[in-house]
């Protein structure tokens, strides 16, 4: 993994340990806390575009990862051909007399 996905994967982590913390003091608080749910209406929403960039990001490495085995598949299949072309050559310059 990348230093950039690693640190976004610690905020992600820090996010979720932020809201199981605050929910297991929830019922300790429960009456204190309604002047703090706008801010966890928030917070919320930012897991969740949190969650989007992961998925859009999974998504586009992905589709990054099949275009470059595609290349390389290509690149192969190119290879063998241009082997098989060598050994063709050789098989036709061994049957033909000098």
């Amino acid at each position: 993994m990348n230093r950039t996905r690693l640190i976004f994967y610690a905020a992600f982590g820090a996010f979720h340990i932020t809201a199981f913390i605050f929910t297991i003091y929830l019922p300790k608080i429960i009456f204190q806390i309604v002047s703090w749910v706008p801010y966890f209406k928030w917070l919320t929403l930012l897991g969740l575009v949190l969650l989007l960039v992961d998925l859009f990001w999974n998504y586009s490495s992905t589709k990054k990862a099949e275009k470059e085995k595609a290349a390389l598949l290509q690149e192969l299949n190119t290879l063998k051909a241009k082997l098989f072309d060598y050994q063709e050559a050789e098989k036709k310059q061994k049957q033909t007399p000098q």
